[in-house]
């Protein structure tokens, strides 16, 4: 029997399994999708990324169910679409961001990224909790490319912010990928700003609480009787114990390299799960960041001492960590944050620049946050199995003029049309009478 023969008896068998579990499910089966004549780009694994010329990616019920330059739709029910030979990438999977909780920054109402200094509660915080599925921001990022988001609260006026999820951007009313993935915590000046304005104080504090968090694990029904004099509440405390455990990381906003080194003793101290966010100075302690395999997210473009802790910006920091070993994610710490996080490409052929390779800095914005968020097995990488975050690219992915034509979330493929294109689209030609009166020029 042929390879091809063999082939089309393994789709059978996995599309009749999958129609029977949608029929007892009662999920309705996502659209066989084959696509064909692409460059595909794998994205990983990192030591060994590849490229296939004239490729094709097969999706049967939002997963890919083969990858590779000699395989073909097994049968006619497959929607094809042509790449025409343009790059095919995973989907952009943005590491942090305040996607669904921040619709409009300088506004309360339409802002649950953090809370004020004196609310009671912090880390037990749950951006879940105050998620938008409605908020205009998240098709805007779909059309350009972006396909998950780490949504995460800010600290706020205490060192923790609460626990951070994934979520899609497909739309859908329930868009959460993982639930309470990860603690946010402020250290650095910024922790410093919270604990008597000295970075001495910020470590002392996380080291405390800590080692509350620890002693209410070892005995919650006691220790509300116990002395002691924290501001943590109980409902803070529980919330902190999977963290204090090494369980659930703890994702950890600092810049200056001495501040980096003390985290990775607290590490060590404590047996913590750590994720550093911005770190423009982590390029100084590279390798210790590799020996103790604390992955980084930060921006590339970040080169200016905006602040005394942050003297040693550069925009070789991406391609100096990555060369030593540390795991690398891209995020914009202005206006890409939320509202423009599609500009990860930009940052990425910014780091390409600046010494990266190309493999990696794509990686940076698809692979890396998938690894660094636990969910490598399903995200991250165009291969078999996982689950089919795809876009189809009218040229080059990091080329700041190159934009998506197809964009597909587990397996369904996203309309694109936002707010903005339907705006454009309506006053483009003003000489229109089904305008309101105002825009008909009379």
């Amino acid at each position: 029997m042929s390879m091809l023969a063999d082939m089309k008896k393994l789709f059978a068998a996995t599309a009749s399994v999958l129609c029977v579990a949608a029929v007892m499910t009662g999920v309705a089966k996502a659209e066989p999708i084959a696509i064909i004549n692409a460059e595909i780009h794998l994205a990983g694994p990192a030591e060994n990324p590849r490229t296939i010329r004239s490729g094709s990616i097969i999706i049967n019920d939002g997963r890919i169910v083969a990858v590779g330059a000699n395989v073909t739709p097994p049968g006619d029910e497959f929607r094809i679409i042509d790449a025409g030979g343009m790059p095919v990438t995973p989907g952009l999977f943005a590491p942090v961001s305040a996607l669904g909780i921040e619709e409009i920054g300088g506004n309360d109402e339409g802002n649950d990224r953090r809370a004020d200094s004196d609310f009671p509660l912090s880390a037990s915080l749950n951006a879940e909790d105050a998620l938008n599925t409605s908020s205009s921001i998240i098709p805007i990022n779909a059309a350009g490319g972006v396909t998950r988001a780490y949504t995460t609260p800010d600290p706020g006026g205490k060192l923790f912010g609460g626990c951070g999820m994934v979520i899609d951007l497909s739309g859908s009313i329930d868009p959460v990928t993982r639930s309470c993935v990860a603690q946010m915590v402020a250290m650095g000046q910024a922790g410093a700003n919270r604990a008597g304005d000295t970075k001495a104080g910020a470590i002392a504090l996380l080291r405390y609480y800590l080692n509350e968090a620890k002693r209410y694990s070892q005995a919650p029904e006691d220790y509300r009787y116990m002395t002691n004099v924290s501001e943590l509440t109980i409902p803070d405390l529980e919330a902190l114990v999977p963290y204090v455990n090494g369980e659930k990381p703890l994702l950890v906003e600092v810049e200056s390299a001495p501040d980096i080194r003390r985290l990775i003793e607290m590490q060590r101290e404590f047996g913590l799960d750590l994720v550093l966010l911005s770190a423009r100075e982590a390029w100084m302690v590279a390798e210790e960041l590799a020996l103790a395999d604390i992955p980084v997210i930060i921006n590339p473009l970040d080169n200016l001492p905006a602040r005394f802790e942050a003297m040693g910006a550069t925009l070789s920091n991406a391609a100096r960590l990555q060369e030593k070993g540390v795991r690398v994610a891209f995020f914009d710490s202005d206006i890409g944050y939320t509202h423009n996080l599609r500009a990860m490409t930009q940052l990425a052929g910014n780091a390409v620049a600046y010494g990266m390779s190309r493999e990696d800095a794509l990686a940076a914005i698809t692979l890396n946050p998938a690894i660094i968020w636990g969910l490598e097995a399903e995200l991250g990488t165009i291969q078999a199995g996982k689950t089919a975050d795809i876009v189809i690219w009218d040229g080059d992915p990091l080329e700041l003029t190159s934009r998506p034509t197809t964009v597909i979330i587990a397996g369904e493929e996203v309309d694109r049309t936002t707010r903005q294109s339907l705006l454009a689209r309506r006053y483009l030609d003003l000489s229109r009478k089904d305008l309101p009166v105002a825009y008909q020029g009379e």
